[in-house]
């Protein structure tokens, strides 16, 4: 009787392990655009609007296919809306990733604040060389010391 109950927790024990091997439908959209998208960006590529346009083909499968957004892709697409000078939607971005990924909220909160400061220095920059336009811009403004 022992043999048989040894048998019978055997075939449990590998029944379990089975399947929980069993594959699990995918959560995220895998788009390639996305990382292609990635690659460029860390490529050093600056047609910023190739970029997004890449990102936005990405948005629309991921929307098409019911899947979620890969965590960092509204991140990344903020990035890129603030390269080209469009902060308020790169705003917007951040706060759908902080929405989407809670997790990821203190590094959303401090990406938030060097766009704020980098809207800052444009701004300053902008009004320093309105108001002397002899005066050359400086582009070592903030170094040094």
């Amino acid at each position: 009787m022992t043999v048989y109950f040894r048998r019978l927790a055997l075939l449990a024990v590998v029944i379990s392990v089975t399947t929980g091997c069993v594959s699990r439908e995918e959560v995220y959209c895998h788009e390639t655009s996305y990382a292609e998208s990635m690659y460029l960006y860390l490529k050093n590529d600056k047609d910023y609007q190739k970029q997004i346009e890449l990102m936005d083909t990405y948005f629309k499968e991921a929307t098409a296919s019911g899947k979620k957004v890969a965590p960092g892709a509204y991140a990344h697409y903020a990035l890129l809306k603030s390269k080209v000078g469009r902060d308020g939607e790169a705003k917007s971005y951040l706060e759908k990733e902080k929405t989407a990924f809670p997790d990821s909220r203190r590094y959303l909160d401090s990406s938030m604040s060097v766009i704020k400061n980098n809207n800052q220095a444009n701004t300053n920059t902008a009004a320093s060389s309105a108001s002397d336009p002899k005066k050359p811009v400086s582009s070592k403004a903030g170094k040094g010391k």
